[in-house]
């Protein structure tokens, strides 16, 4: 953790995922950038963005939420794979919007969702994976306290090269001695 305090953006918040938000995440899958970096397997179409909302709004060891900037729909937050027994769950994001990337808003989109894992949802721990070359997510998970825990080698296709996977958690206790300035949001 970084001992400045970590700002977030008062005008990055998040609302549940809902139908109404599946052509935005169409088009950002469409988009080779965002597509090779959460590792989508298939061709995205419409049907099948449709039917993953459905399915997450169904299934109750899913929370997705639209990350909003300013009000206006730019990317994605996911906290999947709960373990109710162990209290923890995966995190994932991408900010669809190319005009919305940089400037802190991925990072208080984080922040954000691993307040609800850990307030809301009563978590223990909330991991992830990245690719080894995504710097800059890297970057900021470590801003909101992610520790690197460990390396899943060759564990990532990105343009059909193997990179390493980074394996990242964060902690609860970690996460409440975060120092934060800044306005919390809702998940």
């Amino acid at each position: 953790m970084e001992d400045a305090p970590l700002r977030l953006r008062p005008d990055v918040t998040l609302a549940p995922l809902a139908l109404e938000h599946a052509p935005k995440m169409f088009e950002w899958m469409r988009d080779p950038a965002v597509r090779e970096n959460v590792g989508l397997r298939s061709d995205p179409s419409l049907e099948r963005t449709i039917a993953w909302i459905e399915s997450a709004l169904r299934d109750d060891s899913i929370r997705a939420r639209a990350v909003l900037l300013a009000g206006r729909h730019v990317g994605n937050v996911v906290l999947d794979r709960m373990d109710r027994y162990l209290s923890s769950a995966r995190f994932s994001i991408y900010i669809g919007e190319p005009a919305a990337r940089g400037g802190g808003v991925g990072t208080s989109a984080t922040y954000r969702a691993t307040e609800v894992g850990f307030q809301e949802l009563g978590l223990y721990k909330i991991w992830l994976t990245v690719h080894s070359r995504n710097s800059i997510a890297v970057h900021a998970y470590k801003k909101v306290g992610f520790v690197q825990e460990g390396v899943l080698r060759g564990e990532f296709l990105l343009g059909g090269e193997r990179l390493d996977a980074l394996y990242m958690g964060l902690l609860k206790d970690d996460f409440e001695r975060l120092p934060v300035a800044g306005l919390k949001g809702e998940m």
